[in-house]
């Protein structure tokens, strides 16, 4: 049985989203989890193909697992779902109402800027990652 691809699309203008990609890197289940920016022509392509509207402005995380496609705070949870234990115990936020989530999922992003300086995370990946995955 082969297992399906699944895109985590990131908007990459700040640290906190490389560090996010880096950790999803090193906890994922699988080698089938591919990465791209939400700018990219692959992006754009996959979510039209999809029929996804989504606004740039307003969405920093899209996680597409098959034909499903998740957004904002239920993006990132999905995506950790599908990592190793105990990081799929994220599960359990999903009963958390969406509107609630992407709430805190909202402040944080207004905030990601602000923290990358104070933490001094840059955005960009390391040298070593494995290139195949990024599209």
């Amino acid at each position: 049985m082969t297992q399906m691809k699944s895109y985590f699309l990131y908007d990459g203008d700040c640290g906190v989203c490389t560090w996010g990609i880096r950790f999803l890197l090193r906890f994922s289940k699988s080698d089938d989890l591919c990465f791209s920016s939400l700018n990219s022509e692959f992006a754009h392509k996959l979510l039209n193909d999809l029929a996804v509207v989504y606004n740039q402005e307003d969405e920093g995380a899209i996680y597409v697992r098959g034909e499903a496609v998740y957004h904002k705070s239920t993006a990132i949870l999905q995506a950790l779902t599908d990592c190793r234990w105990p990081i799929s115990m994220a599960i359990i936020f999903l009963h958390l109402p969406e509107g609630f989530r992407n709430g805190f999922y909202r402040a944080f992003a207004k905030r990601r800027l602000k923290l990358s300086k104070q933490f001094n995370l840059k955005c960009e990946l390391p040298k070593n990652v494995d290139s195949k995955r990024f599209l």
